[in-house]
């Protein structure tokens, strides 16, 4: 547990802080942060990731698809626990964000790596393209569906640069088309900066003061994240046919704490920010015990 904290959760925490110092002594504003990440670096890695994987592409197809049917899986268990709880209009749109996207990328890959080695930390990168493209396109529909009319949301949606950065992606990577030094090197660097800047936003936010509302939709996140979300992911493993490394890899990132993309997209929407970013620190401090115990079960039952 203590290695998993300081190799993993602790990075995480002291990127984090540096936008928070930067925050608490400049007094900047995160929207612009927000911006340039969501439009320029979020693209450029969803392209470069999908146009150099390596992964056969049957399984590339079949970890996309089950990226997919996961969060159709926990979108349908979400709005049927908010209506339970009669939230509101901003309060849901918050509850399904934090409930559908994971930490798969600064979090989920060095789990993966540490878990699984190289041959885990491939496919965890798959997943993690395809939940990325999911979190930017379908994110931005449920966020702004809480301020816009069905119509404004999927106008939202065809303004994100990054629907179209991973169709490109994918058409690269199949054509097999060698990128210019003069493209794939800009391209390359500007997606290493994506994780980064979500941390900083992350740190910013934070620097905010805010309170922790709603303890009991805050508690259901939590629980849906980190400990549903995986045993609807190890049925679903079992559905696809899944084979070992790969069953495994795909529970563990399922389980991961609620995405820092989220707060991006909440602070950009205005839908009850403060609350997504509780749910992020929240569900990744309460990550050390349940992921631990998750890797537990998988190694002795799978």
């Amino acid at each position: 547990m203590l290695e998993i904290f300081l190799d993993i959760v602790l990075p995480v925490f002291l990127m984090a802080g540096a936008g928070a110092a930067v925050r608490a002594f400049r007094k900047i504003s995160v929207e612009p942060i927000s911006y340039v990440t969501l439009y320029i670096f979020s693209p450029c890695l969803a392209f470069h990731s999908l146009a150099n994987t390596t992964l056969p592409r049957e399984e590339l197809i079949k970890i996309a698809l089950f990226a997919v049917v996961l969060a159709t899986s926990t979108y349908i268990l979400s709005i049927i626990v908010a209506r339970g709880m009669k939230l509101d209009r901003e309060t849901k749109s918050a509850f399904l964000l934090t409930n559908l996207f994971m930490n798969s990328g600064n979090y989920g890959l060095p789990v993966a790596i540490f878990a699984f080695g190289q041959e885990g930390l491939e496919r965890a990168l798959v997943f993690f393209v395809a939940q990325f493209a999911l979190a930017v396109t379908l994110a931005v529909f449920i966020a702004s569906s809480s301020q816009l009319n069905v119509k404004g949301s999927l106008i939202s949606i065809m303004r994100v640069p990054l629907i179209y950065a991973s169709v490109a992606g994918v058409a690269v990577n199949l054509l097999g088309v060698d990128l210019p030094v003069l493209l794939g090197g800009p391209i390359r660097i500007l997606g290493e900066a994506a994780v980064p800047s979500m941390l900083i936003v992350l740190g910013i936010q934070l620097a905010e003061p805010f309170s922790i509302g709603r303890p009991i939709v805050l508690f259901a996140t939590c629980f849906i994240r980190l400990i549903v979300a995986g045993g609807i992911a190890y049925i679903l493993t079992l559905l696809f046919g899944f084979g070992d490394v790969t069953q495994k890899v795909l529970i563990v990132i399922a389980s991961m704490p609620t995405a820092v993309l989220t707060i991006i997209v909440a602070t950009e929407f205005k839908v009850r920010p403060n609350f997504v970013t509780s749910t992020v620190v929240v569900s990744t401090l309460v990550s050390l015990f349940t992921l631990t115990m998750i890797l537990s079960l998988i190694e002795r039952f799978l």
